[in-house]
């Protein structure tokens, strides 16, 4: 019998803040569930790879950074989603974190609300 190593993990190791709850102004049910704040996070180049691509296939995911699933962000009334594209500006890579800043202020959130 052979015995399975386990992969080692990548972990990201910094002090910085990595995420933040946000309440919601007008909380949702869902699955039995009240759900009235969202975890806002950072995330990884993988994730924003992923969600790009994603993009490109004209699909329209939960970007990665809020932790909810898809029937809940798509019932989100639209001020809290602003709520969430607003708290997210900090945990964004540097290289989407200006034009997700113009999109906000040009009208238009970064997630499609």
């Amino acid at each position: 019998m052979t015995e399975e190593t386990a992969k080692p993990i990548a972990r990201i190791v910094s002090d910085l803040p990595r995420e933040k709850m946000i309440p919601l102004e007008y909380p949702l049910e869902f699955d039995g569930q009240i759900i009235s704040e969202v975890r806002v996070r950072r995330v990884s180049g993988k994730e924003v790879q992923d969600y790009m691509e994603a993009i490109g296939r004209d699909e329209s995911p939960v970007p990665p950074m809020f932790d909810l699933p898809m029937e809940v962000y798509d019932a989100m009334d639209d001020d809290d989603r602003l709520s969430l594209d607003e708290a997210s500006l900090p945990f964004l890579p540097r290289r989407l974190r200006q034009a997700a800043a113009r999109s906000l202020v040009g009208g238009e959130a970064m997630s499609g609300s």
